[in-house]
């Protein structure tokens, strides 16, 4: 049995979290500054542009990378010979059975995504790790051992950038 741990990238909640959280800052950066037009003066009396792109990195994105963090839940993936179980904290366990997977694509649809398939192409699963992209080839490889899976490997541009895409399909 491997089991491999990470943190989730989820991106529907991080998108809907982080424009909650600029709306909030933006609303009270008006209060305290009396308003938008407060604001406009304030950031034309600031002085220097550089100046100010590292104040709102510094106080503005700074803290809501640092909240990202918190909001990805941490995974663990468990394979063993017959099944792949994923385990996150509030949720139920899911549990797949290898013999349903078919299919399993890697940076197919988004970069540093597994995606999982069964014989009539539906989804069974999606595995978006945060940073570590190693795991999924190791998380692909693991269930690649116990079902003869053979492998394709291919590229797709992205914004330009060659980005090597895996296959695994049975036999």
């Amino acid at each position: 049995m491997k089991t491999f741990q990470f943190k989730s990238h989820q991106v529907k909640k991080g998108l809907i979290f982080g424009f909650g959280y600029l709306i909030v800052v933006f609303m009270l950066f008006c209060l305290v500054f009396g308003g938008i037009n407060g604001l406009a003066d304030a950031v034309n009396n600031f002085g220097s542009a550089k100046g100010l792109g590292i104040l709102v990195a510094v106080v503005v994105i700074g803290p809501l990378i640092i909240l990202l963090q918190f909001i990805n839940p941490k995974i663990e993936i468990q394979v063993d010979k017959e099944k792949l179980s994923i385990k996150q904290p509030k949720k139920e366990d899911k549990i797949i059975l290898l013999n349903l997977i078919d299919k399993m694509e890697i940076n197919h649809s988004l970069v540093n995504q597994l995606q999982l398939f069964d014989k009539n192409e539906q989804l069974l699963t999606t595995i978006h790790p945060q940073n570590d992209m190693n795991v999924i080839f190791a998380i692909a490889d693991a269930i690649a051992q116990h079902g003869g899976f053979i492998q394709k490997k291919g590229n797709k541009k992205i914004f330009g950038n060659p980005v090597e895409t895996i296959s695994y399909s049975r036999q």
